[in-house]
């Protein structure tokens, strides 16, 4: 299917957000090969980005109420779309019309079914009669369903196994393609990850003399840092958690607090290529209620250390139990809790697996040839002359 141009969709732009990243990613690898690009989003300025066949629309509205903005840019893209037909338009948004999705954020549905069960009556009450989440499954629905639908990507078998029990989507439209990640740019980091460590320790003012954990990752009720927190009480005295990504302390303070944990979690906030942290660390620790892949697994095992994510993550398709990491069973009681930290701190302080092993095992993980298997097989563009 030759292109001359392509159209992607992606509402917004953000310094910390993986799909915006893979979005960045996208569009790069695409303009390489001499095929435009159209760029449907709210705010063109908010992109890194500008290039002679890059062709920015600003689409919807930005601010206002999330459903409000929903609606405005999903009828902006279907208005525009109307008006500029294309043979390949792949959206990283839930919008209603597109050739190609990025199914990296799995189903709207699987994700309220998935909150639902933590939830309290009037929370889930709230979410069913919500016009924000009843149109956001309409939206899906439509989407997986329109008629220009050719193939969907699916960042693991976790998603793709969650959009065939959702919407019973035929196997021929769904092809696993994990997220990549900049495995032979993480490498230089990686031999210096002693003087980065250093550098590290200084700028928080950590001690060196710790052993510590890293969480990694915004949305920190979806993330599991409740459980990072009850698992981290079932490690030797001497490990600490190091918490980096947005969120609101406030509750998981109070959560260590009873733990008598609180002066051995750091919460350092937001940092671009958060993935550096893991330098000072022994493992990562993200155990999500649902990822639908896990680029911060992923980058934490490219930089050679474990990881410990749930049987919810999509990230759990390259973990070989007690080699690059461990899995922990949801739902997640205590006894199950102190059984995979156990196994956890098993990898840690008698590995099988040296840190240049662990980093081996993430090779196939590299972003420059699984967008080549994005753009020409999954997308089927072809290189303009």
């Amino acid at each position: 299917m030759p292109a001359q141009s392509v159209v992607i969709i992606r509402s917004s732009y953000s310094n910390y957000g993986g799909i915006e990243k893979i979005a960045l990613d996208v569009i790069k690898a695409i303009l390489d090969h001499q095929i435009g690009v159209k760029l449907l989003t709210w705010d063109p300025k908010a992109w890194p980005i500008a290039h002679p066949r890059l062709q920015m629309i600003p689409i919807g509205m930005q601010k206002g109420p999330r459903l409000l903005q929903a609606v405005s840019f999903n009828n902006g893209v279907k208005s525009f779309l109307k008006r500029h037909r294309s043979e390949c338009v792949f959206s990283f948004d839930r919008v209603t019309t597109f050739t190609h999705l990025h199914g990296g954020g799995g189903t709207h549905r699987t994700f309220l079914r998935i909150k639902n069960k933590r939830s309290s009556l009037p929370s889930r009450l709230f979410r069913r009669l919500s016009l924000f989440h009843r149109f956001t499954l309409h939206v899906e629905k439509e989407g997986l369903f329109n008629p220009h639908l050719q193939k969907v990507q699916c960042a693991s078998s976790l998603v793709k196994n969650d959009i065939v029990k959702d919407y019973d989507l035929p196997d021929e439209k769904l092809e696993v393609i994990p997220n990549g990640i900049d495995w032979h740019a993480m490498g230089t980091v990686f031999e210096q990850r002693r003087e980065m460590a250093n550098r590290l320790f200084n700028l928080h003012g950590l001690d060196p003399t710790r052993d510590y954990l890293l969480f990694l990752g915004s949305g920190w009720g979806r993330k599991g840092l409740d459980l990072a927190i009850q698992g981290l009480a079932e490690m030797p005295v001497n490990y600490d958690l190091l918490v980096v990504g947005k969120g609101n302390a406030a509750p998981y303070k109070q959560l260590a607090e009873k733990q008598a944990l609180g002066h051995r979690i750091h919460y350092l906030g937001p940092q671009e290529k958060g993935w550096v942290y893991s330098a000072l660390c022994k493992a990562l620790v993200l155990p999500s209620l649902y990822e639908p892949f896990g680029i911060a697994p992923a980058e934490a095992n490219a930089m050679g250390i474990p990881v410990l994510v749930s049987e919810r993550t999509g990230y759990r398709d390259w973990i070989s139990e007690g080699e690059n990491g461990v899995a922990l069973n949801l739902p997640a009681d205590q006894q199950a809790i102190t059984d995979a930290f156990s196994r956890l701190l098993r990898v840690i302080e008698s590995p099988t697996l040296s840190a240049q092993q662990i980093r081996e095992r993430a090779k196939l993980l590299d972003h420059e040839a699984l967008m080549h298997h994005l753009l020409f097989d999954f997308l089927e563009l072809k290189p303009n002359p």
